[in-house]
């Protein structure tokens, strides 16, 4: 799409103005001020293809990561931060959807994956993850994962998954997008490795098994709450390294 070039007089402005945000460590509300006094519209985030939903769901089963309408969440796109942005993750898809408000008409814009690096919605951050191979399960990993805990020692990312299902009623196409169980995977000394309960920890740090099986989270917990099971052994995990 076509981008508006922005007043050269607002680019000085903004860029002297930034001199002082680093300074004063408001670098992200000078941002949302330069976005808002030329126009989103006007910015690099200008820059996708129009969405168009043509496997809509109706009901709770849809294929976002939330129900209802766009959040406001934090974008990095061509290495530009953008605050406050109207958006929604197509999990089923692996997409990240943003409404661009102007002054004269509102778009809905499908972001390019390549030119994203990482984005935030309601307290959850994604980054994204291209052809990385899991040392235990030879997985190639590549799309936008939710970062559970990031330490210096130790990473814990999930994979939100959704299936399709299909329906036809009244010869009408429906579609349904029911949560698949999650996958999770560990980042430590630059491997990922795949991990799905106690014994893939032990197996990962076989040093530490006598304090990681003294953690002894419920398998009650694994079921019904399983990021917390993962945080737990995380966490526990990354005081023990920290320590050698």
């Amino acid at each position: 799409m076509k981008i508006k070039k922005p007043n050269f007089l607002l680019l000085l402005l903004f860029f002297s103005v930034y001199t002082v945000a680093q300074n004063s460590s408001d670098e992200k509300q000078y941002y949302k001020w330069f976005d808002n006094t030329i126009g989103v519209e006007n910015t690099g985030l200008y820059n996708g293809v129009e969405y168009i939903d043509a496997e809509q769901a109706k009901g709770e089963f849809v294929k976002f990561l939330y129900r209802g309408d766009f959040r406001l969440g934090t974008i990095e796109y061509e290495g530009q931060t953008y605050y406050d942005i109207p958006l929604k993750y197509d999990v089923y898809n692996d997409k990240v959807v943003v409404k661009i408000i102007g002054d004269n008409s509102t778009s809905i814009l499908q972001l390019f994956t390549e030119k994203l690096t990482f984005f935030e919605v309601n307290g959850k951050n994604f980054s994204k993850i291209v052809n990385r191979t899991t040392e235990n399960d030879n997985d190639n990993l590549s799309g936008f994962y939710e970062v559970l805990f990031n330490s210096s020692e130790i990473k814990v990312y999930k994979k939100h998954r959704k299936g399709q299902l299909r329906q036809i009623k009244n010869k009408t196409l429906l579609f349904e997008y029911k949560p698949k169980s999650p996958r999770y995977f560990l980042e430590y000394q630059n491997n990922m490795y795949t991990v799905k309960s106690k014994r893939d920890f032990i197996q990962l740090f076989p040093e530490l098994k006598n304090e990681i099986n003294e953690i002894g989270v419920e398998n009650a917990v694994k079921r019904n709450n399983p990021d917390a099971y993962m945080l737990a052994y995380a966490k526990q995990i990354n005081i023990l390294l920290s320590k050698n």
